[in-house]
């Protein structure tokens, strides 16, 4: 009897430590996630200036064109990269099956190089009549336009591959790799565009700065994923029955990734036409500004959904709903303290960031509109990995084709008669209904037990805590306050409701009030020692 209780305390003890390394891991993929792309995010925001300064607005211009193609091309993944992370992830726990993978990264890759010269091709073919007849162009030459959008599709090309060396990282639970590797190259990226603008300020300088860097991180990004798949004495080869048994997954993908560009480029495309450019332009502020939530939630969903797939496919139902959960709340001390906290001031949010008062008080219902429905959008991502993982698309696809349908006459409705706010509220309402109802639709097929918990633990709790703390906060008035001071009242609102968060919710509690008393513990040990 003793030996049989000393073997399931051994049992219990070591799966402990096991869940607690995974943990750690998860922590520092997400911590260095968030770091990197919070790293890119600032050093692009700093370069547009210098940007702007070596070659002029209207060059400048032509340069987001660039970014627009990216957007608009993305459908053609064909939902290879999230299909790759699932696969390898499925398949990162057995070095056996590690030839497999290799094979598949190598029929993926002969795909994603054909799509590569295809979107090259297109871009450098369109190039010369966009820049004769879509283009209002004013001080530049129309055929120095069309030299420059012809490097951009070359640039285009280069960089795509980096799409499916991402996630075949991802799939290998290698994100702490790739965060510092993209640290790394996006560095690289702005300092060679700076010096080619700065040697010589012409729009060919700057697209073949891009060409040279999306060379170098495709290449260096390909060397870490094929170094993660290593396996001696095996040749990759090229199966096209791997892509047949792929395409039904693949497929829905590309459905998922089409009807989302759709979903959040409809909104931009109406009211740039229903509204007047002043108040369009207030829209996109706004809008640019809530968009930075997705800093903080696409990290996790990266950091999690190959560990759903993994524990998918080995059938650990119970490991699949301790980490559903565990990420739920994770997502939700992520995201939900900071569009509280925007929401709930947005005028003085948009102040601080602009300096423009007036601008502020006509987007602040607009941004607060805009970042809760960010926010809803962002809790929903656990599920979605969840569905994903489960090879599950099509509830997500009806669901956006559902919502495209609602959303475009919502929208110019809104729009026409409560202006820019009347189409943020539809954006929020849109994807408070994704929380309402598609939660529900779920946990009839995958973990139909959770459905409660999600509900009530994941999602209700901390959105009481921090509403309870804003409601107390926004009894003080920031009226008169400087920016400066702003700033800091607002960054301790915001860790006021994040520790509400962290207590309101039971799995994160558990790990927070232990690791804070240990902290406590060596603080007050060395002020004893000292």
């Amino acid at each position: 009897m003793s030996w049989s209780s000393d073997t399931a305390t051994r049992h219990s003890t070591a799966t402990a430590e096991a869940s607690n390394l995974a943990m750690e891991g998860i922590r520092r993929a997400l911590a260095v996630s968030i770091l990197s792309r919070g790293w890119a995010a600032i050093l692009a925001l700093l370069a547009v200036p210098l940007y702007l300064r070596f070659l002029g607005v209207e060059a400048y211009g032509v340069g987001g064109l660039f970014t627009s193609f990216s957007i608009l091309v993305g459908f053609l993944d064909l939902g290879l990269g999230a299909t790759l992370t699932r696969e390898l992830a499925r398949l990162s726990g057995s070095q056996d099956a590690m030839p497999h993978g290799r094979d598949v990264t190598r029929t993926f890759e002969l795909t994603y190089a054909l799509v590569a010269l295809l979107i090259g091709l297109i871009v450098i073919a369109c190039s010369t009549p966009v820049a004769q007849h879509w283009i209002q162009v004013q001080a530049l030459d129309r055929a120095e336009v069309a030299q420059a959008l012809a490097l951009a599709g070359v640039a285009l090309a280069c960089q795509w591959p980096t799409n499916l060396y991402n996630s075949g990282l991802t799939g290998l639970h290698r994100q702490t790799q790739l965060g510092v590797a993209t640290m790394v190259f996006a560095t690289l990226r702005v300092l060679f565009t700076l010096v080619a603008v700065w040697w010589k300020p012409t729009l060919a300088s700057f697209f073949w700065a891009q060409i040279v860097s999306a060379l170098l991180q495709t290449l260096g990004l390909r060397v870490l994923l094929w170094r993660a798949l290593a396996v001696k004495g095996h040749r990759p080869t090229i199966r096209f029955a791997i892509m047949q048994s792929s395409l039904r997954f693949a497929g829905g993908m590309t459905g998922i990734t089409i009807t989302s560009i759709i979903l959040t480029q409809t909104d931009k495309v109406i009211l740039s036409k229903a509204l007047s450019l002043a108040d369009f332009g207030v829209y996109v502020v706004a809008g640019t500004l809530a968009t930075g939530l997705y800093m903080l939630i696409s990290p996790l969903f990266s950091v999690m959904y190959p560990r759903f797939s993994s524990l998918a496919h080995e059938g650990d139902t119970a490991k699949v709903i301790n980490l559903y959960h565990t990420s739920s709340q994770m997502m939700a001390v992520l995201v939900i303290p900071v569009a509280a906290v925007v929401a709930g001031f947005a005028q003085e949010v948009l102040y601080v960031w602009t300096g423009d008062a007036g601008l502020s008080r006509q987007g602040a219902w607009i941004l607060a509109f805009l970042i809760v429905g960010n926010a809803c959008n962002g809790i929903m991502n656990m599920p979605y990995a969840l569905q994903l993982a489960s090879g599950w698309t099509k509830l997500a696809f009806w669901v956006n084709v559902g919502a495209i349908v609602v959303l475009v006459p919502a929208i110019w409705w809104a729009a026409t008669y409560f202006g820019a706010v009347g189409g943020a509220a539809v954006w929020a309402l849109l994807n408070l209904g994704y929380v309402v109802l598609t939660p529900h639709i779920m946990h009839r097929r995958l973990l139909p037990g959770e459905k409660i918990a999600w509900y009530g633990a994941d999602v209700l709790l901390p959105v009481t805590a921090c509403a309870a703390v804003l409601l107390v906060l926004h009894q003080i008035s920031l009226e008169g306050a400087s920016r400066a001071s702003m700033v800091l009242v607002l960054l301790i609102y915001w860790m006021l409701a994040a520790m509400a968060t962290v207590l309101a919710l039971p799995r994160l509690r558990e790990r927070a009030i232990p690791w804070l008393r240990a902290k406590f513990g060596q603080w007050r040990t060395r002020k004893l020692l000292g």
